[in-house]
């Protein structure tokens, strides 16, 4: 795999359709009607990337939880045009399409909704680059996060136990959002595990201006690829000392601060965690 280390990935897709965004995630079935399956994942950063196949060819896909869609790489846009916009504002002209068959080991996703387009930045960034799994997958099965040792068990059924943290979640779109917890203060933000940020704010944000004051932030200067391409941005850069999810205490949390949709807390703010998404349940669960 490429060097990544300049390059920080920052995506989560938000399209309207002509019906509700939640009514074209649900489109789809599974098959086999009970299924359970262990895998390994790879990271690009600290983003997962789950080996799969469409319509029966093997491509590397990046999983993300803020993606309200599926995304497919492809050259030349097929299906009715969108226009879809990025975790940093910016908008894409996208295609629409059916996925017939989407597999991850022996799960097959059938006939879920997903955009495509030409994700020029990110393709030449992860081999044999597939595209995006979003909602419309995610939201059919339970996924078991073992991040530290990079492992993942995808059931219909109920895979933990007591020993894992309940976090309760709110959908927007079939988002999930949650609240952490700052000195004191409940904040809402978008888990996004798009993102390899930990915990990332938008500049013109009143919780920004208030870390930027009670904390050392420094300026920093990198590449950033969002919908659309890779982008140069400037951004300021910190540690929060505590941050809390439910009863559970994140130290010396890194913090940017830059161009951004909304408050997220990204795939490494979970680094050293078991995550759990109940989609039973409509929960996130979690072990440290």
């Amino acid at each position: 795999m490429k060097n990544l280390k300049p390059v920080v990935f920052a995506l989560i897709l938000l399209l309207s359709f002509s019906c509700s965004v939640t009514k074209n995630q649900k489109k789809g079935t599974v098959l086999p009607e009970r299924f359970n399956y262990e895998t390994e994942f790879t990271t690009a950063k600290t983003v997962m990337i789950i080996p799969s196949k469409i319509n029966g060819v093997s491509k590397n896909f990046y999983f993300d939880t803020g993606a309200q869609y599926s995304m497919i790489q492809r050259d030349s846009l097929i299906g009715k045009t969108e226009y879809a916009t990025g975790a940093s504002k910016r908008v894409m002209k996208v295609g629409t399409e059916f996925i017939a068959s989407f597999k991850i080991g022996t799960i097959d996703f059938r006939n879920t909704i997903a955009m495509n387009g030409d994700m020029e930045g990110l393709k030449e960034q992860i081999p044999n680059f597939g595209g995006i799994i979003g909602q419309p997958i995610i939201n059919k099965a339970n996924w078991l996060i073992d991040y530290p040792n990079k492992k993942l068990q995808i059931s219909n059924e109920t895979l933990v136990d007591e020993t894992f943290e309940t976090i309760k979640i709110k959908r927007e779109d079939g988002s999930p959002y949650t609240y952490i917890s700052i000195n004191g203060i409940e904040y809402k933000v978008v888990i996004d595990f798009g993102s390899s940020s930990e915990f990332n704010l938008p500049k013109e944000s009143k919780l920004a201006k208030q870390l930027l004051q009670l904390y050392d932030f420094d300026d920093n200067e990198r590449e950033r690829y969002t919908l659309g391409g890779l982008q140069t941005i400037q951004e300021k850069v910190g540690i929060v000392p505590l941050i809390k999810l439910g009863n559970i205490a994140f130290e010396n949390v890194s913090t940017t601060i830059n161009v951004s949709s909304q408050p997220r807390i990204g795939i490494g703010f979970f680094k050293d965690c078991e995550i759990y998404i109940d989609n039973i349940g409509n929960s996130y669960k979690i072990k440290k």
